[in-house]
Order: C-alpha cells, then structure tokens, then sequence
C-alpha cells in the first residue's frame, strides 16, 4: 500500500508542478504583453488579468493535485490506523492538502486567482520536501498514544499552519502590489490581497491557540509538566505572538498599519521554523516527529 500512496504523493507533486508551470507562463506573457491602453484601474483590480483559460488550467491543477493528496492521506490514514499525521513526512503532505483547500475555498469569495500558481509552488514544495523523508510506518512512540488528542492537536497544528500559509502569499501580494501602486496585473491588487490575508489570520489565529492550548494539555500527559520550554513549544508560542501583534496593527490607521504585511510574512517565517527547525536542527522532546 505505501507504494500506492507514494505514487499518489508524486502523481500529486507532478500535477501542482504542472499547473504553477501553466499559470507562471500564463503570467509571464501576460506581464510582457505591452498595454492597450493608458487608463488606470480602479483601486484594487490588475490592469491586464491572466487568461481565463489559464486560470481555470491552473485551479484545475490545484484541485486535482489535492484530490490526490486527500486520496494519499485517505490510504495511509488506513495503513496506519490512525491520523495521518504523526511524523514529517505525514505532517508535510496533509499541510499540502490542508493549504490547498484552505486557497481555494477563500479563493471562491474573493479575487485571488493570480497567487494559484504561487499556491501551487508552495504546496508542491511542502509535497516534494515530504518525499524526501522516510515514510516507513512505526508503531507510535509512547508519547504519541493518544488518539483523540494526535487527531485533534496536531490536526488543529495542521490547519492553523495551512491557512497561514495562505495569509503569507495574500500578505506577500500586498507588498508587492503597494510597492508598484498597483500595476503588477498577474496578482491580486492590494485591498483584496490585504482582506484575504486578514480573513486567513482570523481563522488561523484561533486555530493555533486551540493547538497549543491542547499540545500543553498533551504534553503534561506524556511527561507531567505543561511546558518544558521545548524548542517547537518555544516556536510555536513565538508564531502565536507574531500573529497577536499583527492582529494588533491590522485595524490601526497610522504608521503602524504598514507593518500588518510584514508581522504575517515574519509570522510565516516561525510557522516553517516551528514545522522544520525545531524538531531537525534543534532537538527537543518533539524530535520524535521526525522520521
């Protein structure tokens, strides 16, 4: 069955590859094609969109490679008997599926098609990264044996990360959009992008309180103490920080405004520190999670 699932993982890897190739091609004609005419937009709305073929080739791609991804997980959640979610190489391909889902479901009430190919990179990195570690199937580690608690702590870790992921390519598009007023026609303009990436905070801020409120509750479980200042404790209260002072900032109306963008990219940064870094670089208690 592993080979299976393998197989699944890279035809999913293969097809979101396929599809940032579309959409990035499509972009990049789109941004060398010289402008019709001198009149500007109104706020917000790219000068020259993709073209729809494009897009629709593209979230096609996304939607494929995620129907893939479920499926993969769907497989090894058998296999293993439990949540698909209990090492890194688990971890990598359900946070895959998870931001996918999470993009294209905000993606439908909102006019973010032009970050789908950037969606797709990302999502096929987090795949392609996932790969590379060992996906045998252990017995859980004592620790690990609790099954509500690895479904719903780690799940929530999963979520919280994925729907991050999507605010950090809504918070990169505003950047990039406030430092060309506007004129860069592939992305979204800078009010949707910034409304996106306040909405995915919104949801993703709570999430991860959850996560880490049940992960101290775990934690004294398994070792009798609710927090040890183990380094992905430490990064993950970090990252929680991080998005509290952006949702500090984000309703502001002077010079602090502009750093709203900026706390949800740096926050992204301890999402992948939290997920990568403090488990690999840094041991701890939670170094188990790597295969």
């Amino acid at each position: 069955m592993t080979t299976l699932i393998s197989a699944l993982s890279v035809s999913a890897l293969v097809t979101l590859l396929a599809a940032a190739a579309i959409g990035l091609g499509a972009a990049l004609v789109t941004l060398a094609r010289p402008p019709a005419a001198a009149t500007e937009p109104p706020s917000g709305v790219p000068l020259a969109p993709v073209a729809p073929t494009a897009t629709r080739l593209t979230k096609g791609g996304l939607a494929l490679g995620l129907a893939l991804l479920l499926a993969a997980l769907a497989m090894r959640t058998i296999a293993v008997g439990h949540a698909p979610w209990s090492n890194l190489h688990e971890f990598s391909l359900a946070f895959a599926a998870v931001m996918l889902a999470s993009y294209l479901l905000l993606a439908r009430a909102q006019p973010i098609g032009g970050l789908a190919p950037l969606a797709a990179l990302l999502a096929a990195g987090l795949i392609g990264f996932g790969l590379t570690l060992d996906d045998r199937i252990d017995p859980l580690v004592p620790a690990l044996q609790q099954p509500l608690l690895l479904t719903v702590h780690v799940g929530a870790a999963v979520a919280a990360y994925a729907v991050a992921a999507v605010a950090f390519l809504a918070a990169a598009a505003e950047l990039g959009q406030r430092a060309a007023h506007d004129r860069i026609a592939v992305l979204p303009g800078a009010s949707a992008a910034r409304a996106v990436g306040h909405r995915a905070v919104l949801i993703a801020f709570p999430i991860l309180t959850i996560a880490i409120v049940l992960g101290s509750v775990w934690a004294n479980l398994a070792w009798r103490s609710y927090w040890s200042n183990d380094p992905k404790e430490l990064a993950a209260a970090a990252t929680w920080l991080v998005f509290g002072a952006y949702l500090h900032v984000a309703g502001r109306r002077d010079r602090w405004e502009s750093l709203a963008p900026w706390l949800i990219v740096l926050g992204f940064a301890g999402v992948l520190f939290t997920y990568i870094g403090a488990g690999i670089f840094i041991v701890g208690e939670h170094s188990y999670g790597t295969p």
